[in-house]
């Protein structure tokens, strides 16, 4: 995957195509997967956060989205298909500029 695959990503736009619904240790956990490539290399993390019901209320995916932009401070958050990135401001700059032609 080339960093110009990448797509800007608004957090607020999370919804449930992008995140999982997880019971774990009799809790019911909001997770939205993706690749942190803010570091030397990528790897999977997740934001995620305890809901109180079987399934996300919308109520439920502001939570996430405050979340989501508190961890993407001081990066950029990208999707591609459908897999969201945390990438580097830095690794911004450093993709070659696609040029429009006629």
């Amino acid at each position: 995957m080339d960093i110009d695959d990448l797509k800007p990503f608004d957090p607020a736009e999370v919804d449930e195509t992008l995140t999982r619904v997880v019971v774990h240790g009799g809790n019911t956990h909001l997770l939205f997967p993706y690749v942190n490539a803010t570091g030397p290399e990528p790897e999977y993390n997740s934001v995620g956060m305890v809901i109180a019901g079987p399934a996300a209320t919308v109520q439920d995916f502001s939570a996430l989205t405050a979340l989501l932009q508190k961890a993407g401070r001081g990066a950029l958050w990208r999707i591609v298909f459908n897999t969201p990135w945390l990438i580097s401001i830095q690794q911004e700059g450093s993709a070659p500029q696609r040029t429009e032609r006629k």
